[in-house]
């Protein structure tokens, strides 16, 4: 066992707008089986984790999601869950989890993994994590950098300096005296936002920019005494928070303090500045990371990960395994809906008893719920969240 015990971190929130209507304000992502694999993406994020784990992790929810979580975990007790009482973004959730353990557990690291991602390799992941903890045995704020495959423009990027510190990399060993970073792990230059399609080709040619996958190891005192430095409240807070648990005052404190805690992501209230003062390392990662952010990643995973097949025979029934006709189409269907396909490449998620008939579609994601159907070009899967904002304002709400 390492110096410090570990504890994970789960931030199990948002809507998941870019998968609606699979995802919902009541349903959101990160408790649906969107692979077909017979447990929800909180449940697989719990189970990688619980084997890294000195202690249970927690899961940081909201109340509105509290009871479907404890449903999904309790009876495994492999997590400790914790209710947020309204969403504040990533910082806070984070914090109340890293001041409860700095309370219960002093010295102990923290690493914070997003409910709602898949992870293929695992042996790599653990390699990754056991690394991430060693650097920030050594009190550095370390993130998991995912290596590239394409110049995504979804992703934020995290610049790792070079050797000879010739782009604005800081130095590390000389930050806070913070020791020497272990083999494997690199100094952070700076995190760039989402770049546009010319900037990300510019990223993957230098070899030096890894994708941000919002994954965070530290140690729970480290992230407290830094955030004091940058938001003196939020980090007075969430400890004010942490020191009424499990008393009778817990819940009037909560309700109190909580509405007025920052609301601010992690990467913006502690990556960023912390980088730019030399205190944030990475390890690289190539660990078959996926956030299935939108409906074309999704179909991505269907298909790298086989589920049902559609024949293209209408005599013929739906098949498992394969998935590619004789003229070449490939269709994948996640759910109970009967699909008949001629020449079409798409993807179906259907629930309902209506007969689905595809023909000559290519690239195209169907989903047919007992209150929405929607059809929509995989190309374009991230507008899908300008179409779920008007649902409001054209009072339908009710279908979010």
């Amino acid at each position: 066992m390492r110096p410090h015990p570990f504890v994970p971190v789960i931030p199990a929130g948002g809507a998941g707008t870019r998968l609606w209507p699979l995802s919902r304000r009541s349903r959101p992502k990160f408790l649906l089986d969107l692979t077909g694999e017979g447990r929800s993406l909180l449940q697989g994020t719990v189970e990688r984790l619980a084997s890294l784990a000195d202690h249970p992790p927690i899961v940081v929810t909201g109340t509105a999601h509290e009871a479907a979580v404890r449903e999904q975990l309790d009876g495994s007790g492999l997590a400790r869950v914790v209710a947020e009482p309204s969403p504040r973004n990533s910082m806070p959730a984070i914090a109340l989890a890293a001041a409860l353990v700095e309370r219960e557990r002093p010295g102990a690291i923290i690493g914070s993994f997003a409910a709602d991602h898949l992870i293929e390799d695992h042996e790599a992941f653990a390699r990754a994590v056991l690394l991430a903890r060693e650097a920030a045995e050594s009190g550095y704020l370390v993130t998991l950098g995912i290596t590239p495959t394409h110049p995504a423009t979804g992703f934020g990027y995290i610049e790792v300096a070079e050797a000879d510190g010739g782009h604005a990399g800081p130095d590390l060993h000389a930050a806070g005296g913070r020791g020497a970073l272990p083999p494997g792990a690199h100094p952070v230059a700076r995190f760039v936002e989402k770049p546009d399609r010319e900037r990300a080709e510019q990223f993957l040619a230098t070899g030096r920019f890894l994708w941000n996958a919002g994954m965070f190891v530290v140690r729970a005192s480290v992230l407290l005494d830094e955030l004091a430095v940058q938001i003196p409240s939020l980090a007075a807070g969430v400890r004010e928070i942490a020191a009424a648990h499990g008393t009778d005052q817990h819940q009037e404190v909560l309700e109190r303090v909580w509405p007025r805690l920052t609301a601010i992501a992690i990467d913006h209230a502690l990556a960023e500045p912390l980088a730019v003062d030399g205190k944030v390392a990475v390890v690289p990662a190539s660990i078959g990371w996926d956030d299935v952010g939108d409906f074309s990643a999704l179909a991505r995973q269907l298909r790298e990960h086989p589920g049902r097949a559609v024949p293209e025979s209408a005599e013929s029934a739906p098949s498992e395994g394969g998935g590619r006709g004789a003229d070449g189409g490939d269709v994948r269907v996640l759910g109970s809906a009967t699909v008949d396909a001629v020449s079409s490449r798409a993807t179906v998620y259907g629930a309902t008893d209506r007969h689905i008939a595809l023909v000559g579609l290519d690239g195209i994601s169907i989903v047919d719920t007992e209150d929405a159907l929607l059809v929509l070009a995989d190309e374009q899967a991230q507008d899908l969240s300008v179409l779920v904002a008007r649902l409001d304002q054209r009072g339908l709400g009710r279908l979010r």
